[in-house]
């Protein structure tokens, strides 16, 4: 594609050389380039863009996208200086892939927690009707039929994400289902994607290292919603999906620019949900909706019948029928990481669930003391250069709702893993625990995996949170393999 016209719609504040060139793709990662790319530099919270051009311009890049005053030495290189490589980087990768979300039915869900369960849920239900669901998720991005891979970021940058949703439309496929992370809304990694719904789950404190307070983030959140209205209308209508039940859902809505259906449990809403028996199984439920019907969810937890609301929502404004979004609902068995059993047959359970917020640990927590037989055990940590004013908030909800905790690491990254456990002890001390009799602490995490299974008795159960269906831990200088279901299943020779 001409350069000219990638640039022709963009916010152009200097162009140096003539930019009447062939681009043959677009990467804003030095190491992707090839010949007769163009590069965008992008200024990062840990690199800048800025510093790889020169290495761009050897392997072949012969135009690069800059948001400073950059010389390059090399008079054949097109420079285009934009105020913000972000913004650029999304409207061009829209254009170069041909404006794919306009081919293909896009959904997106945002909120603190519930995301990547209700993605689940929703490509469930498509998927009984015979839809072709494509998938962009905190676990994993399916991209065409029989294709998928581990992700990295729940929302990956906009020339990934505007490539992804390309090959799912030459794929033929009718849906993508895509979390939207509130990172992703803020640096503009989802600009120019046209969502056809917006599902919002819940709300709680979070991300408050990367936003300035709870005001900013919520207001991340939002920005998904009042975009409906930006963007070109298709048939059938846009539309937005609501956690009524939710203390902020009264402004979401305010906000929304479109037809919004809602969902709930205690507040009347157009798909409502009556539990009936909670148990170690799942959840029986009723649900309300243009029909009503019994539904047994095989997920644990009243949280996850509000996912199953939020995916039923969805599907009621496709006008998918009751039957097959009852179907949809019924088989889906598992999600990765999300109050994930580990089998065994030492007469206990263990659960690993990817909570690593208060509010998470809270519900995961009360899931499980709802249907817990023996005690309730709990390993957890916080992750290092994330929120810290949630590291004592984790330590209180731990020694309130669990048995017994094993305080641990989690991804310290750059930080000191100790000093992070620190914190987190603060608020297990504050809430009134003592260490021996209700916590432990053990840094190296699979010790203090090994060491709540060896406390464990009969019709005890243990959750392992924080990391959920994560491969890798993260510290400073490196990652190495680490998955606490793997973990789990050596200790225990492997059932």
């Amino acid at each position: 594609m001409n350069l000219r016209e990638l640039i022709t719609e963009i916010d152009v504040e200097k162009i140096a050389g003539n930019p009447d060139l062939e681009i043959e793709g677009v990467a804003y990662d030095s190491r992707k380039i090839q010949p007769d790319f163009l590069f965008v530099a992008i200024s990062g919270f840990k690199e800048d863009g800025h510093d790889f051009i020169l290495e761009a311009i050897e392997k072949g890049a012969k135009a690069v996208i800059v948001e400073k005053e950059i010389q390059i030495p090399f008079p054949k290189i097109v420079s285009v200086r934009v105020p913000s490589s972000r913004v650029a980087l999304a409207q061009i990768s829209n254009r170069f892939y041909e404006f794919p979300s306009g081919q293909i039915r896009v959904i997106g869900i945002t909120g603190t927690n519930g995301k990547t369960t209700t993605a689940y849920l929703i490509e469930s239900i498509l998927k009984r009707c015979g839809y072709g669901v494509g998938k962009i998720s905190t676990i994993d991005y399916t991209l065409g039929r029989g294709f998928s891979s581990f992700s990295s970021i729940t929302t990956p940058e906009s020339e990934d994400a505007q490539r992804m949703i390309r090959a799912m439309v030459d794929d033929h496929l009718d849906y993508v289902v895509m979390e939207v992370s509130s990172h992703a809304l803020v640096l503009h990694r989802v600009e120019g994607v046209e969502f056809d719904w917006a599902v919002f789950t819940n709300f709680s404190p979070e991300h408050l290292d990367f936003h300035k307070n709870l005001d900013e983030y919520l207001e991340a959140k939002v920005s998904l919603f009042k975009s409906l209205g930006n963007l070109p209308p298709k048939n059938p209508p846009k539309g937005a999906v609501v956690n009524v039940d939710d203390p902020v859902a009264s402004y979401i809505m305010a906000e929304t620019p479109c037809q919004i259906i809602t969902y709930g449990i205690t507040k009347e809403a157009d798909v409502r949900g009556k539990v009936l028996e909670v148990s170690s199984n799942g959840v029986h439920f009723v649900l309300e909706a243009d029909s009503i019907d019994k539904i047994n969810l095989s997920l644990l937890g009243i949280h996850n019948v509000y996912n199953a609301l939020a995916a039923a929502s969805v599907a009621r404004g496709e006008e998918i029928p009751f039957a097959l979004i009852k179907e949809g609902l019924e088989s889906l068995r598992r999600v990765p990481g999300r109050l994930e059993p580990i089998e065994n047959s030492q007469g206990f359970r263990v659960f690993v669930d990817y909570a690593h917020t208060a509010d998470g640990l809270e519900k995961v927590l009360q899931a499980l003391r709802g249907v817990v037989k023996g005690r309730l055990l709990v390993v957890f940590g916080c992750g290092g250069d994330r929120d810290r004013q949630k590291r004592p908030l984790m330590g209180k909800v731990a020694l309130e709702l669990a048995d017994y905790s094993i305080v641990t690491s989690d991804n310290p990254r750059s930080e000191d893993p100790e000093e992070i456990i620190v914190q987190v002890e603060k608020g297990v001390k504050g809430a009134g625990g003592k260490r021996e009799r209700d916590y432990l602490v053990i840094v190296d995490r699979r010790e203090a995996i090994q060491e709540a299974l060896e406390r464990m008795r009969t019709e005890d159960t243990l959750l392992i949170a924080g990391k959920g269906h994560e491969r890798f831990q993260i510290f400073k200088d490196k990652a190495v393999e680490f998955e606490d279901r793997k973990v789990v299943q050596d200790l225990l020779g492997r059932e």
